[in-house]
């Protein structure tokens, strides 16, 4: 099947809104390609990998070699659509010359397997001239598909979710299944595809996969309403949120994003594997204060994440601790369809069993989570708003007779999340967005006072309406100091309110410090510059909360 049906069914996706619309068309393409396009489309629609040939920027910079386009001009179309491949697929229009049969009617399983992989070998000058060749080859309507391969952006609202629902209908078989199958890794192959599609159910075939995760929701205050006895309380670490596993002896450490980071944590893998049951964990993986049993910050955590076979240096320097706080699978039996409690109870009776072992001594590395027992609603909030002591991000609530389900399930699990830490800053510079906020400034970065001098100490682009966004784009466009490409430099004249999730020192930056997650919560109309927050703040507020 020709690359031509894939560009098709990327086209309609990206203009459709309706999720039933998408799940049929999903349907259609599936039933009419053959099992390796098939393959291949799963594989890019999940973002099951973000590899990429070449950057944006990088693509940019080749066109504009190859056909004598002025950067900048490329650049001031980029601030108007927001994507690299999508803006050299505009600029390419009337540049196919030729008409080679073979690449006209390329199909998907050819370009993805063959083509890019010999394009990736190939040294620079090389590389030019075959891009050069396959743009001038291949059926306009191909271009986008194409460039979008090579920077590896595939962001049109198809989840693995739409994925799942499309298959499950297509083989009407249950979307649980499907979506056990699709976690982990996805290799794109006709046995991946027959394996997806097949109506008979292998356990052992999911052997080494994980279980789709269950997710929290936000809290509601609808819940205050029920008795306090009908939920289990745990602290919400800030960590990375992890399932493990022993399955025929083997070690999976399987993240929520469905990496495989045994080599990452090698000290977990190694302990683990000295625990004659099998089972499935779900928890939290952290870098662990022992002397004072607290959670580092998650910065500390980004040295130990993607790092190939750390030294022992770095295992004694960023310690790790998994705390369990689920029972997913014992010994080949699945028990997610059990009550929450009932799988507490099982927990702590397999976790004792395992330390009672004392050649196993896990308590450097494996613990189960400790629960709270709030006495009432209030009681619950005074240890949420305490949460900070710990280094933790608040409270989690789980209805103690929910199951384990899969996503993010409506009346099972709660974040009952720490009151945000808050900022008035003045906005000093901003940047064009991108894909729907192409052609609109949307990046903002912020400062404080030091002194007489406003310092930069966070970024952030999420937080205002459209119609907010619309109108601060205009006031800008008319109060810009100076241009620096894409970022403008501006008049500090507007404050806005900066909530954030944590504050600590950061020798990276100008300011000394570092926040996480930080967010526009208000724009403060109502207040001048000169009743912007200092740096002198910033480290009051830390004081605070240490």
């Amino acid at each position: 099947m020709s690359l031509k049906k894939f560009s098709e069914l990327f086209a309609d996706l990206d203009s459709i809104n309706s999720t039933n619309n998408k799940i049929e068309v999903l349907k259609s393409y599936f039933l009419s390609n053959e099992p390796i396009d098939n393959s291949w489309a799963i594989y890019l629609l999940t973002g099951k990998s973000n590899k990429r040939l070449i950057s944006g920027r990088y693509l940019k910079k080749l066109f504009s070699q190859i056909y004598e386009y002025p950067q900048w001009l490329i650049d001031a179309c980029y601030l108007k659509v927001g994507d690299s491949a999508e803006v050299i697929t505009l600029l390419l229009k009337n540049k196919t010359t030729s008409r080679n049969k073979k690449l006209s009617n390329i199909s998907l399983n050819e370009l993805l397997s063959k083509i890019i992989p010999e394009l990736s070998k190939l040294d620079e000058e090389k590389k030019i001239l075959e891009i050069k060749k396959i743009w001038e080859t291949i059926p306009e309507d191909n271009h986008l598909i194409f460039n979008k391969i090579l920077t590896g952006t595939f962001r049109i609202g198809v989840s693995t979710a739409l994925i799942r629902k499309s298959i499950s209908k297509l083989i009407n078989i249950d979307e649980t299944i499907i979506s056990h199958r699709l976690m982990g890794n996805f290799k794109p192959s006709i046995e991946s595809y027959e394996f997806l599609i097949n109506k008979n159910i292998n356990i052992e075939e999911l052997n080494t996969k994980p279980f789709p995760f269950l997710l929290a929701n936000t809290f509601e205050d609808k819940i205050l309403k029920r008795t306090i006895n009908d939920f289990q309380f745990e602290w919400k670490y800030d960590g990375i949120r992890m399932q493990l596993i022993k399955r025929s002896g083997n070690i999976s450490l399987w993240t929520r994003g469905q990496e495989l980071v045994n080599e990452s944590f090698p000290e977990l893998v190694e302990k683990m594997s000295h625990i004659e049951d099998n089972f499935v964990l779900d928890g939290e993986l952290l870098v662990w204060n022992f002397k004072e049993q607290i959670a580092f910050d998650f910065s500390l955590l980004q040295k130990r994440i993607n790092r190939k076979s750390p030294a022992r240096s770095i295992q004694i320097k960023y310690p790790i601790i998994f705390i369990a706080y689920d029972l997913l699978e014992i010994n080949g039996r699945d028990i997610r369809e059990i009550k929450l409690e009932k799988r507490r109870i099982d927990l702590e009776k397999y976790f004792s069993k395992w330390q009672n072992k004392t050649e196993n001594n896990f308590s450097d590395i494996f613990k189960i989570c400790d629960l709270i027992y709030p006495k009432d609603w209030s009681d619950a909030l005074t240890y949420k708003e305490k949460s900070r002591e710990n280094n933790t991000e608040g409270l989690i609530i789980k209805q103690k007779n929910s199951v384990y389900a899969s996503g993010r399930k409506k009346g099972f699990w709660w974040k009952y999340k720490v009151d945000p830490m808050q900022l008035d800053a003045v906005l000093i510079y901003a940047k064009g967005g991108s894909g729907r906020r192409a052609g609109l400034y949307t990046d903002y970065s912020f400062a404080l006072w030091k002194d007489q001098e406003l310092i930069k100490f966070a970024s952030a682009y999420s937080g205002l309406t459209n119609i907010e966004i619309k109108e601060l784009d205009k006031w800008i466009r008319k109060n810009t100091i100076k241009k620096f490409g894409p970022v403008r430099s501006l008049k500090p004249e507007m404050v806005f309110e900066i909530s954030f999730e944590k504050i600590q020192i950061s020798k990276r930056h100008k300011s000394g410090i570092a926040v996480r997650f930080p967010r526009i919560t208000k724009w403060r109309k109502d207040k001048k510059i000169k009743d912007a927050d200092s740096l002198e703040n910033a480290y009051e507020l830390m004081k605070k909360i240490t």
